[in-house]
């Protein structure tokens, strides 16, 4: 036994000859627990069987010793590795070689106490010793079949959960993809007549304070739409990152939606839009930012003249109820396809570009409502009948009073 431990030594040395050594270290090992449990059943016979007759416990003891240690060498290669492995499998071998281990031991220690004592006959303790055997190692079998289907539940949620990742992994590529070009777009657009603009300064006929004054335009208004695209990307940003603190104090949210109405008087008299307001006597109290939610209307406002052909109505209405109070934007433009309704809050997504549609935009200023609207613990929804039918944008807030 000292021998094939020596040669199991040599050639655990030799990646080759791994699973060689580690078989004969197993075998010590079987020999040298049966002859420990010749020493403790008293078993002669089993005893006189054994190669390792007449060893003493102590080198028995060593023997175990030695050869668990040699097969402890490589436990990651050979035969060690259905046992020793981090993977489900290696966790249930152990587990089930612990049971096939100590079972039949300590069902064969009770059959041999009941013997002893004169507690059953040979013939009952045979009987009892076979069917104890089937009905634990039945249990033992059913019980890990069992945690082998959980692990394969386990496994495939995370498959699906996986997936489910990558799938969101790509679409997050592709988006971001989309909203570079997007943003390549929508910045070169200003830049062009600021270019434009530009080169008229240089003309000899540039002194003409019409021709400066018009140029002037030019240039502010497309330097105030590229101030406008950084600024939604900004508030954007610190939305998600939870850095924007509102100042929520007691306000009349009619002086608010009027303020929005104020700042987006240009853009609808540019698109030749009828504005028509319906905000009744009522003077609802919220508490809220007063410049977050003249952004909050000032946008949906933004987002009905852009996608509603030049010389429609926009309506703009306020309702209160007794507990919250409505701010809806209806338009009669282009509307919403069905499939794009879910959507529509999400970040850096557009209706599809139109002739009618003259101002540009990276498709933040809906989910900026979004979040601003749910920073007040209000909600904003959605509605359109379809394609060409216009759309409806309704925020609810709770009232403070």
């Amino acid at each position: 036994m000292f021998c094939a431990l020596g040669a199991s030594l040599l050639a655990m040395g030799r990646p080759r000859h791994v699973r060689h050594g580690q078989a004969l270290a197993l075998g010590v090992l079987l020999l040298a627990l049966l002859t420990l449990a010749g020493y403790v059943f008293r078993d002669t016979f089993l005893y006189q069987l054994l190669p390792g007759k007449g060893t003493s416990i102590l080198t028995t003891m060593a023997l175990i010793l030695l050869s668990a240690a040699v097969l402890a060498l490589r436990p990651a290669e050979g035969i060690m590795v259905a046992l020793a492995g981090p993977d489900p499998g290696a966790w249930i071998a152990r587990r089930l070689l612990l049971s096939a281990l100590t079972m039949p031991v300590l069902l064969g220690a009770a059959v041999g106490i009941l013997l002893r004592v004169g507690a059953i006959d040979v013939g009952a303790a045979i009987a009892f010793l076979v069917w104890g055997m089937v009905v634990l190692f039945t249990a033992v079998v059913w019980r890990f079949a069992l945690m082998l289907y959980r692990i394969e539940v386990a496994r495939r949620q995370a498959e699906l959960e996986r997936q489910a990742a990558l799938e969101s992994l790509r679409e997050a590529d592709a988006n971001k993809d989309d909203f570079v070009a997007l943003l390549a777009h929508e910045l070169r657009n200003p830049l062009a007549p600021i270019r434009a603009a530009s080169e008229l300064l240089r003309m000899p006929h540039a002194s003409d304070p019409v021709q400066l004054r018009r140029t002037a335009d030019i240039i502010g208004r497309q330097a105030a739409h590229i101030a406008h695209l950084i600024d939604d990307l900004l508030d954007l940003s610190r939305v998600r990152r939870g850095l924007i603190s509102l100042q929520k104090v007691p306000l009349d949210l009619h002086t608010a939606v009027c303020d929005a109405v104020e700042q987006l008087k240009p853009l609808i008299a540019r698109r030749r839009h009828s504005m028509q307001l319906a905000l009744g006597d009522a003077r609802p109290q919220v508490l809220g930012d007063h410049k977050r939610l003249v952004q909050v209307v000032a946008n949906l406002i933004g987002n009905a003249a852009k996608y509603t052909p030049e010389g429609g109505a926009i309506r703009v209405e306020m309702r209160s109820g007794p507990g919250s109070v409505e701010v809806s934007v209806a338009d009669d433009g282009i509307g919403i396809d069905g499939a794009l309704l879910p959507q529509v809050f999400d970040s850096f997504m557009q209706g599809t570009r139109t002739a009618g549609r003259a101002e540009g935009g990276l498709g933040l200023g809906l989910a900026l409502v979004r979040h601003m609207v749910e920073l007040h613990g209000g909600r904003v929804e959605a509605r359109s009948a379809g394609l060409g039918q216009g759309s409806t944008f309704t925020v609810t807030l709770p009232r403070s009073v």
